[in-house]
């Protein structure tokens, strides 16, 4: 509202978006010049259209995976083989039935993405936990991602 005071020490460095924003950065920093981080997560958004999977469970896939996976080995060249890590990441996440919030209670997060305490300390999140409760929709899931791997697969050599 127009009378509303922000304060930004409050309102922004605990929102999910500011938190994602520093992260980024930080491996915009630490990465090769030319990385392909951002690419594989733009080729993966593109797959994902007209499916059940959220961009945002893709975002945290690729967080996880650039904490895990050495920024010299995201290179134009290791193209392929990270589209690959993060079909797998998912996959895998599908068959657990689990795939944790990239910022609740993941030690893995740089020290330079600054998080309010409670973030820190949480237990982690399962983004996903909807599946363990319905069969159905774990099946439909394991679906669509047999769909997403044909999608990329064509999309790699058709274009």
């Amino acid at each position: 509202t127009r009378g509303a005071t922000f304060t930004p020490s409050t309102t922004w460095p605990e929102s999910y978006a500011v938190a994602e924003v520093k992260f980024f950065r930080h491996v915009a920093r630490q990465a090769p010049h030319n990385s392909f981080h951002l690419k594989c997560l733009q080729v993966c958004a593109r797959i994902l259209v007209g499916t059940g999977f959220s961009t945002y469970a893709l975002k945290t896939v690729v967080m996880h995976l650039l904490t895990q996976i050495p920024l010299s080995n995201w290179r134009p060249r290791d193209f392929p083989s990270r589209l690959g890590d993060i079909m797998k990441y998912l996959r895998s996440c599908l068959e657990e039935k689990r795939l944790d919030h990239f910022f609740f209670g993941n030690e893995g997060v740089p020290e330079e993405v600054i998080l309010p305490l409670d973030f820190q300390t949480a237990k982690p999140l399962n983004l996903i936990h909807h599946l363990t409760q319905d069969p159905d929709a774990h099946a439909e899931a394991l679906r669509e991602f047999d769909e997403l791997q044909d999608r990329l697969i064509r999309l790699l050599f058709y274009g």
